[in-house]
């Protein structure tokens, strides 16, 4: 690496030994894997409690019988939008996979981008602390005026929880996956008897009446939920079989969900109450005796918000931790405890969640903005496939994931084009406030970028160069691809 004359001769500063070469120091936990029942099951926890349990009631407010369709809309662009990444996680699985693979295949700018959108992740955390104050005082109305010190609260135990590490805070995520499947089968099949039948003729669902852009933002909005699963392929590096396990996970968590959101739909469409929706207990009160209703309150919305919390957290410092790996932050940043979390980050992240739940905003304003956020990364991530045949040819070749590459490169750019629709539908539903601190959020990265890279160009280093080298562990997998090929 080349020096300045100031600097030569001198044993460098930790901000100054290379990303790569810091990665090969720093200590993880590689005893304990996550297999794949513990993939699916993290994906299907991260997807419904964000999906159900936050966003139906908000979007059928938005767009009543028209949930159906929209549910149906749903699924097909996010089992297309979700096509790059598993072919990305079959060919080169990488933890942090959201900021490494932008970055080394397209360009460095691209992945500055995503490391920017992810530091507003923390927006997602809060809203599910949010909505567990909500359930909370649901089921404890005495403490209604502590609801924010209560999402406050549950952030600090998840802190706690997720400073043990990747695995342990899997495992603790599993277990209540179990249970909220339990609790959402009983508000599917006791529901299904009271359903008023007159509210879901084919009519009122295939003609609900509303414009497109509302329609396409409540899409967005339910998208973004059933992505939650993506979860699982930022943590590459704490999974067993990485190649054959997240694909898997990620294809069958969404579709397992998405059986569940129609039945959960159509009940809550048909026997809600008059007025606006708040909340799935409001409809639950109408069918379920007083014990499995409170067996609902806490396995389902309750749990289903407290597992959506587990792989967004665990995504969110994933990706910083790329970033900081590969030197967008300071060296102390990245710096990891002996369960290989890095407390920095982490402390961040549920700082930042702590202090969007303190400013008292709806959760319909909050995940409105984390849609738009994550609706521009989307765009970044459909152009992945169509640099990863190029660079990693003989890696693609022996992919776990086999599809004709016409029909990945098809479904990416269907995906890409309704990814970029759909953020603008959403930015068109925000207010002028909201855009303004956006915009704010993005110069102020800009800005720091601009500072850093002056800031190691001063100690003899280009990290835009260093960016753009390959990620080595995709080379070594191509090396190895490539032998097999021409030993055939």
């Amino acid at each position: 690496m080349k020096r300045t004359a100031r600097n030569a001769g001198r044993n460098p500063t930790e901000d100054q030994i290379p990303g790569r070469t810091r990665r090969k120091n720093v200590e993880t936990n590689t005893k304990k894997k996550i297999g794949l029942l513990g993939c699916i099951g993290t994906g299907i926890g991260a997807i419904i409690g964000s999906g159900i349990f936050g966003s139906l009631p908000t979007v059928i407010n938005d767009i009543g019988t028209g949930i159906v369709l929209a549910l149906l809309a749903t699924i097909v662009y996010t089992l297309a939008k979700t096509i790059p990444n598993v072919y990305l996680s079959s060919v080169a699985p990488a933890s942090g996979s959201f900021f490494i693979a932008p970055t080394k295949l397209i360009h460095p700018a691209v992945g500055v981008f995503m490391a920017a959108q992810n530091l507003l992740q923390p927006v997602l955390i809060s809203v599910f602390a949010v909505l567990f104050g909500d359930y909370f005082v649901a089921l404890f109305p005495a403490l209604e005026g502590y609801k924010t010190l209560i999402s406050i609260v549950i952030l600090l135990i998840y802190t706690g929880i997720a400073w043990q590490g990747n695995h342990t805070f899997a495992f603790v995520n599993n277990i209540m996956v179990v249970v909220l499947m339990v609790a959402m089968g009983c508000y599917i099949f006791v529901g299904m008897p009271s359903i008023d039948t007159s509210r879901l003729t084919l009519g009122e669902i295939f003609n609900p009446g509303v414009k497109l852009t509302s329609f396409a933002a409540a899409v967005g909005v339910l998208a973004s939920s059933l992505s939650g699963g993506s979860a699982v392929s930022q943590i590459a590096d704490d999974v067993k079989n990485p190649n054959r396990n997240i694909p898997l996970a990620l294809l069958l968590s969404p579709t397992i969900v998405a059986f569940i959101y129609i039945g959960m739909g159509i009940v809550t469409i048909g026997c809600m109450p008059a007025g606006e929706l708040t909340t799935l207990s409001e409809v639950g009160k109408i069918f379920l005796p007083s014990g499995l209703l409170t067996f609902f309150i806490v396995g389902g919305p309750l749990f289903g918000v407290l597992t959506s919390m587990v792989p967004v957290i665990m995504l969110t410092c994933a990706q910083i931790q790329a970033a900081a790996d590969n030197d967008l932050f300071p060296a102390f940043v990245g710096k990891k405890n002996k369960n290989g979390v890095s407390p920095v980050i982490l402390c961040f992240v549920m700082l930042f969640s702590i202090c969007c739940v303190a400013t008292g905003s709806s959760f319909g304003v909050l995940m409105t903005v984390f849609s738009f956020v994550n609706a521009l990364s989307d765009i970044a991530l459909c152009l992945v496939p169509f640099f990863l045949k190029k660079k990693y040819p003989h890696a693609c070749n022996h992919s776990t994931f086999k599809m004709a590459i016409g029909l990945v490169y098809a479904l990416s750019a269907f995906a890409f084009v309704v990814a970029a629709y759909l953020a603008y539908a959403m930015i068109s539903t925000l207010g002028m406030t909201v855009w303004l601190m956006i915009l704010g959020a993005i110069v102020l990265f800009v800005i720091y970028i601009l500072i850093r890279i002056s800031y190691l160009k001063k100690h003899g280093r280009d990290l835009i160069a260093e960016l753009k080298q390959p990620y080595e562990p995709w080379e070594a997998r191509e090396r190895e691809c490539k032998a097999m090929d021409e030993g055939k």
